[in-house]
C-alpha cells in the first residue's frame, strides 16, 4: 500500500511564532523547530506561548529527531517545555544548539539531551528522511533551512531568510547549493512569510553599520546607548568593532544579553577583546563608552524601559545622552515602545529610533527576496508559513504572479494536515488545538475562563464583600465591603450605603446569587462591572 507524505504545523501560522512543523511518512515523524509566541499587552500575567505538543506525545514512539533553522526564541524557546515528554536526538549548527544547552540549563537542569550537530555540505537521516541544512542570511549567524526529501519527493523548508550579499556575519543564502541539492525537482515548498507584505528586496545589515558609524561620528563626548535583540549577534559584532574603531569601551546590561554575548564568545562567534568589555558602572568618561542594552521593545523588565524610568541600579540616563534602538517595533508592542521614547526624551536624552535613520533593517526577505526563492526552488506545490494571515495570502498573490496555479497554494491553519503522495496534494480535518499559555511554573494551567476574569479584573477591578454570620446563617453584624481597582468605597457612602443594604436584603432571603446581584447594583450606579467577591464569616 503507497505511503502518503504528512505535513502538519502546529504554529507560525495565524500569528508571529510558535513556529513548529511535523512532517510524517509511514510510522516515522520528525519536527522542525519549537518555539514560543510571545503574549499580546492584553494576556494579564502570561509569560509564554507554547504549541499544543499532544500530538507529538501521543506519537512520540515515531519521532526519529528534532531539526532546528535557527536559534531564536520563536524557533527554539518552546524545546525545554516538549522535551520533559519526549526524547529524541536534537539537530542544529554549533551556536544554535549552544543557544539550546543555555535554554536547558535554566528550565531543564540536569536532562540529559542527544544534541548533534549540522555540518552544511551534509545529509543526516531520520527513518525515511534525509536532511540537508543550507545557509540562510537572517539576523542570527548560523542559521540554515533544509531540504527535506521523503520517499515520495522533496520539501523545502526555508526557515527564516533574506537574500543578504553583505551579512554582518554568518553566512548569505546559499542559492547555488539549494539549486544543486533539488535539480531533480521540489514536490513542496513551505515558505517563510512574513515581509509579503513588504516590495522590494529587504536592505543590506551593511545599511545599519553605516548608519551607526555616521551617529558614533556625530555623538563626540557624549555617553553613547545602543537598545538592540540580545539574539542579534551580529549586530552586537558591527557595535562592538564600531566602538573600539571609535575609541569606545562597551558596557553589557541586561540578563539574556551578557548570556548571549558569552556563548558568542565562547564559541567564536563574537571577536571580542577582553579590555574592550567593562562594567557598567566604571568610572569612563561618558565620551568613551557604549552601553549596549535589552529593551528594544519596551519591555517593562527590560534594562532600558528600567533607565528610562529611572529605576535601573546601574545607568541614569543623563540629559546629552544619546540612545539609539536599534530594533523594529513588533506589532503590538508599539504602544510600550512610545511611551519608554517619551520617558527618555523627558531625562534629556536624544533619541535616534524607527525612521529617523536606518537603525535597524529586518531578517526577514521582503517581495522580491520571495520571489527570488521560487524562482530558485520552483516547487510544485507552496505552504506558506511563518505569519500573520494577511502575510499568507499575500506570500499566495506573489506565487500566483509567478505562475503558480491557485490549486496548488494551500493556506493552512494551525493542526491542519498537509497531504501528497507524490503525484497530487490536499488537506484533512483539522487537529483540535489550544495554546498552552506559561505564567511562572504553570503551564496550561490557565485557561479561557481564568484570562477572561483577569480582563474582567483589569477593566472595573474587584469588591470583596464581608459579610459576618452567626451557626443559622444569619446575619449577625455590620458587612463590609472591600475594593482593589474600583472606587474607594469608604469615600463613595452613596455606594457603600447601597451596598449593605442589597447585602442585608438577600441574606435575608437565604443570598441566593448575592455576587450577581451585587455586580448588578454597582453596574446600574456606575457603569462599571467590578468582579464581587462575597466572602460569609461565622462569628
Amino acid at each position: 500500500m503507497a505511503k502518503n507524505l504528512q505535513i502538519i504545523p502546529l504554529g507560525g501560522l495565524g500569528g508571529i511564532g510558535k513556529n513548529m512543523t511535523v512532517y510524517e511518512y509511514g510510522r516515522n515523524m520528525i519536527i522542525v523547530d519549537c518555539g514560543v509566541m510571545f503574549p499580546d499587552n492584553d494576556m494579564y500575567g502570561i509569560d509564554l506561548i507554547l504549541p499544543d505538543f499532544d500530538y507529538v506525545i501521543e506519537n512520540q514512539d515515531r519521532l526519529r529527531g528534532i531539526f532546528l533553522t535557527h536559534g531564536h526564541m520563536d524557533h527554539i524557546g518552546a524545546l525545554p517545555y516538549l522535551l520533559q515528554h519526549v526524547d529524541a536526538p536534537i539537530y542544529g549548527t554549533p551556536l544554535t544548539l549552544g543557544m539550546v544547552e543555555r535554554q536547558l540549563e535554566e528550565k531543564n537542569p540536569g536532562h540529559k539531551v542527544d544534541l548533534r550537530v549540522l555540518h552544511r555540505a551534509s545529509q543526516h537521516h531520520a527513518g525515511p528522511f534525509r536532511v540537508s541544512p543550507f545557509s540562510v542570511a537572517h539576523s542570527i549567524p548560523d542559521a540554515v533551512g533544509f531540504v527535506i526529501e521523503s520517499p515520495i519527493g522533496k520539501v523545502v523548508h526555508t526557515g527564516d531568510y533574506k537574500l543578504d550579499e553583505t551579512p554582518a556575519g554568518g553566512h548569505t543564502t546559499d542559492l547555488a547549493t539549494l539549486r544543486s541539492l533539488t535539480q531533480d525537482g521540489v514536490l513542496a515548498m513551505l515558505g517563510d512569510s512574513t515581509n509579503a507584505d513588504q516590495p522590494g528586496r529587504t536592505e543590506t545589515e551593511r545599511v545599519v553599520r553605516d548608519t551607526l558609524d555616521r551617529l558614533f561620528a556625530e555623538a563626540k563626548g557624549q555617553r553613547i546607548i545602543v537598545a538592540t535583540f540580545s539574539s542579534l549577534l551580529a549586530r552586537l559584532q558591527e557595535i562592538i568593532t564600531l566602538a573600539e574603531k571609535h575609541g569606545r569601551k562597551v558596557a553589557l546590561t541586561g540578563y539574556s544579553l551578557n548570556r548571549n554575548v558569552e556563548l558568542a564568545r565562547e564559541l567564536g562567534y563574537l571577536q571580542v577583546s577582553d579590555d574592550l568589555i567593562v562594567d557598567p558602572q566604571a568610572r569612563i568618561s561618558p565620551g568613551k563608552l557604549v552601553v549596549l542594552a535589552t529593551g528594544s521593545q519596551g519591555e517593562p523588565r527590560s534594562a532600558l524601559n528600567r533607565m528610562a524610568e529611572g529605576s535601573h541600579r546601574q545607568i541614569k540616563i543623563r540629559k546629552g545622552d544619546t540612545i539609539i534602538i536599534s530594533g523594529g517595533t513588533i506589532p503590538g508592542n508599539e504602544e510600550d515602545v512610545s511611551r519608554m521614547i517619551n520617558n527618555l526624551f523627558e531625562r534629556g536624552a536624544e533619541v535616534i529610533y524607527g525612521a529617523m535613520a536606518s537603525v535597524h533593517v529586518s531578517g526577514h526577505g521582503g517581495r522580491g527576496d520571495m520571489a527570488a526563492m521560487l524562482k530558485a526552488v520552483k516547487p510544485t506545490y507552496l505552504v506558506p508559513l511563518h505569519g500573520e494571515p494577511r502575510h499568507l495570502y499575500m506570500h499566495r498573490h506573489l506565487a500566483r504572479e509567478m505562475g503558480i496555479p491557485e490549486d496548488r497554494i494551500f493556506i493552512l491553519k494551525e493542526g491542519m494536515p498537509w497531504l501528497s503522495d507524490g503525484t497530487k496534494a490536499w488537506t484533512e480535518e483539522a487537529l483540535e488545538l489550544a495554546d498552552v499559555w506559561v505564567d511562572g511554573r504553570l503551564v496550561g494551567e490557565i485557561g479561557e475562563i481564568v484570562m477572561h476574569d483577569r480582563h474582567r479584573l483589569s477593566q472595573d477591578g474587584f469588591v470583596v464583600a464581608l459579610i459576618p454570620v452567626n451557626d443559622r446563617k444569619e446575619l449577625a453584624g455590620e458587612p463590609q465591603l472591600v475594593s482593589r481597582g474600583f472606587v474607594h468605597l469608604d469615600e463613595s457612602g452613596e455606594l457603600l450605603d447601597a451596598g449593605r443594604k442589597e447585602i442585608k436584603r438577600l441574606v435575608k432571603g437565604n443570598g441566593h446569587n448575592l455576587g450577581k446581584a451585587l455586580e448588578d447594583l454597582f453596574f446600574r450606579m456606575t457603569r462599571s462591572r467590578p468582579v464581587v467577591l462575597p466572602r460569609f464569616i461565622e462569628v
